[in-house]
């Protein structure tokens, strides 16, 4: 016992008196924030919603302070179910607010959908309540094949919109056959789910050569992808340039929209709103039309020309110059045209239409004025062709004036046809020298010519001193310079540069008491001439330098088969079967000539041949030849043989017949070749007949 006793003292003497073990101090802990009153790494926090994850936040590390504010770091903030749409943001920190109803997360932030769209920046905030992401500071997003950066950013999650608030620029990536595009400006808003984009506060876009700028503008989208189907520009909009456009070079308004084939880049439809205008290209690379109205409607084929467009108030119309023709402008109320590949091709005006010709080498300016305007084009150069007017047409081209109910213009040609009376008024045209009515007026414009048909009605207006280079006008001298002549006729031919006019079918010419009439007439007003044919009856004005003083002039008439007159030779002459009645007598003649004076519309001297026969107070007097000079009032006669009866039947024949109307001397000389004589008594026979 003792022996166990003792065993046991020194067993437990031994273990107290054994080296004690080594122990570890407890590893120091890292605050995450010395300031924090309770933190936590790594964890995550699930909200549910009934029975469904509604929102899960995943976190690094989580500090949590005295006033009950708890910040994450390397946070991750997962939001799911959103109508489909499951969208995250994560970033170094995030201060969570009460019950994790906000979020305010900063550092090289991150918001991704699973629809592909990613948002960088600095700092986003997260309100529960408002289900809306918001990035104040500078930020940058990728969609697919879209790229953006701003400054401001909302993305919200009910209705799927994402918007750059200032600065923003979104670029798209060429992709296939989809090409590049950039677009700027104040503010952008893309509508994910309703399928739009929005741009505020000066858009500037560019693609594919193609430039549109406008105020603000919205882009709604296919629902298969990010393709525009209708954009709508609001406020200074303007197009320049690009493909899928056609002709259409240039496109302004106040407002436009932009109607987009399944491609996305073809245009179908283009409507403009206030002060709107195109322009358009010709096939040939060169300037085409030019169009402007309050408002345009334009339609384009799928081969990009333009098929239809119709255009309201103010409207204005610019067609090219060409190598034929000068540049043309075209006001109106309202326009339609219509056009296939190779161009537009018709246009019609309507309502107080003006049409306005530029000043080209051989013409001045032209204008036209009508109720209405039918113009065709040639579709490859957009040049004018053929203008049809209707409705109170009025047309000036320099001095030159015209006016008819209907008229129609072939450019190339230079020609206008005046058609159908206008308020009960003929078709008329006016130039300083000639007016014209009549049923039809043709007129090639430079040089010009007028070719009128149809109840003519002409006035040869007094001749003018003549502009420098021109020609100066020749009126006849047996008409007077000092008043118009008159001429009426079926059809009138007018040569304007060479001043010649023809007369044809009732032609009848007066002026004061001279007439001249005849089946066609023919004026020259270059050398002074007049002739006349068929049915010449003419009644003249000739000066009697015998008459007393005041006596009015006995006016001489003549009918004739044909009738000319020359300024040079001042010699009026008629032929077959000339018949004159007048101062000088009755006298019928195969040919008669009147011979003016130099100086004045006196007769100097009258000649006539052939069957000659005449009347000279009691006088009857026939042969082959007659002169008369008036200065001496001697008439002479010749033929084989001459006879004369005079009032007491008293016979007189011989070779030459000398007598002087104001006495009773007489003069025959026989020549020895025809016997003279002289028969008296009984009663008077009967003139020979010639």
């Amino acid at each position: 016992m003792v022996a166990v006793v003792a065993l046991s003292v020194i067993g437990v003497v031994g273990y107290t008196m054994r080296p004690r073990e080594t122990r570890l101090a407890p590893p120091v802990v890292e605050r995450l924030d010395p300031k924090a009153m309770v933190e936590t790494r790594g964890g995550d926090v699930i909200q549910l919603k009934g029975t469904h994850e509604d929102l899960r936040v995943e976190f690094q590390g989580q500090v949590t302070y005295e006033d009950g504010k708890t910040k994450l770091l390397g946070v991750k903030i997962m939001v799911d179910n959103r109508g489909g749409r499951n969208y995250a943001i994560s970033g170094k920190e995030a201060h969570v607010g009460d019950k994790q109803s906000s979020f305010d997360v900063t550092g090289d932030v991150v918001l991704e959908t699973n629809d592909g769209l990613k948002a960088y920046s600095q700092h986003a905030t997260y309100t529960e309540t408002e289900k809306i992401v918001r990035a104040p500071g500078p930020v940058r997003f990728t969609s697919g094949r879209m790229t953006g950066t701003g400054v401001g950013f909302t993305y919200d999650e009910q209705r799927n919109t994402l918007w750059l608030l200032d600065q923003a620029a979104v670029h798209f990536a060429r992709q296939g056959d989809q090409g590049e595009m950039d677009i700027t400006s104040g503010g952008f808003g893309f509508a994910r789910t309703d399928r739009y984009m929005r741009f505020e506060r000066t858009m500037h876009l560019v693609r594919e050569g193609q430039v549109i700028d406008a105020n603000d503008a919205t882009a709604h989208l296919f629902p298969d992808r990010d393709e525009p189907d209708l954009v709508e520009l609001r406020g200074d909009a303007r197009i320049t340039g690009g493909t899928g456009m056609g002709a259409l070079r240039l496109l302004s308004a106040r407002d436009i929209n932009l109607d987009y084939r399944d491609d996305g880049r073809s245009l179908q439809r283009a409507t403009l709103a206030g002060q709107a205008a195109i322009q358009l290209a010709s096939q040939d690379g060169s300037t085409g039309q030019g169009l402007r109205g309050e408002s345009m409607d334009i339609t384009l084929a799928e081969d990009g020309s333009v098929s239809g467009l119709a255009s309201r108030d103010n409207v204005q119309v610019t067609l090219p110059a060409t190598g034929d023709t000068s540049a043309r402008t075209i006001r109106a109320t309202s326009l339609t045209a219509a056009g296939a590949a190779t161009g537009l091709s018709r246009m019609t005006f309507e309502e107080g239409v003006t049409y306005a010709e530029a000043a080209a080498k051989d013409h001045g300016v032209r204008t036209a004025r009508s109720r209405t305007l039918d113009a065709q084009l040639t579709p490859t150069s957009g040049a004018l062709q053929e203008a049809r007017f209707t409705g109170g047409f009025s047309f000036e081209d320099g001095a030159m004036r015209a006016s008819s109910a209907e008229a129609v213009y072939r450019v190339v040609a230079g020609e206008l046809a005046l058609v159908g009376p206008q308020r009960g008024k003929p078709p008329n045209l006016t130039d300083p020298s000639l007016t014209i009515d009549a049923d039809t007026i043709d007129v090639t414009l430079s040089p010009r010519k007028m070719v009128a048909h149809g109840s003519v009605r002409s006035v040869l207006q007094p001749t003018q001193k003549s502009a420098p280079g021109v020609t100066a006008a020749r009126r006849p001298a047996l008409l007077g310079d000092a008043d118009p002549v008159n001429v009426v006729a079926d059809t009138l031919t007018y040569d304007e540069q060479a001043r010649k006019g023809v007369y044809s079918g009732r032609s009848r010419l007066f002026q004061g008491d001279t007439v001249i009439q005849a089946d066609s007439l023919t004026l020259d007003e270059t050398r002074g001439d007049l002739t006349a044919s068929g049915k010449v009856l003419t009644t003249l004005v000739i000066l009697n330098k015998s008459a007393a003083e005041g006596a009015k002039t006995r006016p001489t008439i003549v009918r004739a088969g044909t009738f000319s007159y020359a300024d040079q030779t001042r010699k009026a002459t008629y032929e077959t079967g000339a018949q004159m009645n007048g101062e000088q007598g009755d006298l019928r003649a195969d040919l008669l000539s009147l011979i003016l004076a130099p100086q004045e519309n006196s007769l100097e001297r009258l000649e006539a041949s052939g069957a000659v026969n005449a009347h000279v107070d009691k006088r009857v007097v026939t042969g082959t030849r007659l002169t008369f000079q008036p200065a001496d009032d001697k008439y002479v006669v010749q033929g084989a043989p001459v006879r004369m009866l005079d009032a007491d039947c008293q016979e007189t024949t011989g070779k030459t017949l000398t007598f002087f109307k104001a006495s009773d001397r007489v003069l025959v000389d026989g020549n020895e070749e025809i016997r003279t004589q002289t028969k008296g008594g009984g009663k008077c026979p009967q003139p020979p007949s010639n």
